[in-house]
């Protein structure tokens, strides 16, 4: 799982884009990026990981109140958010 920042953000936004916000102390983020890292190859869009605390101008613009959350963009647009610890087929629909 790439981690990404800000910066990185701006340049993937413009196409399909899986974010998993997340924070390194975190329980359940610890929980969901294990999910995600066992299951990599069997997504269909890759999902990136951002932590919080070093982009937060960026999470609070988007509106995290919680971690893990995950934000689907397609054309620079959140077209669906999951928060807390999400299954495995529960990513597999967010990543087609």
């Amino acid at each position: 799982m790439k981690i990404i920042t800000s910066e990185d953000f701006k340049l993937l936004v413009d196409n399909v884009l899986v974010v998993q916000f997340s924070a390194d102390w975190c329980g359940p983020c610890k929980t969901l990026t294990r999910t995600i890292e066992l299951n990599e190859d069997k997504f269909t869009n890759p999902i990136y990981k951002m932590d919080i605390d070093t982009n937060r101008e960026l999470s609070t613009v988007l509106g995290i109140k919680s971690v893990p959350t995950l934000i689907r963009f397609e054309n620079k647009k959140e077209v669906k958010r999951l928060i807390g610890n999400q299954t495995f087929e529960q990513l597999l629909e967010l990543t087609v």
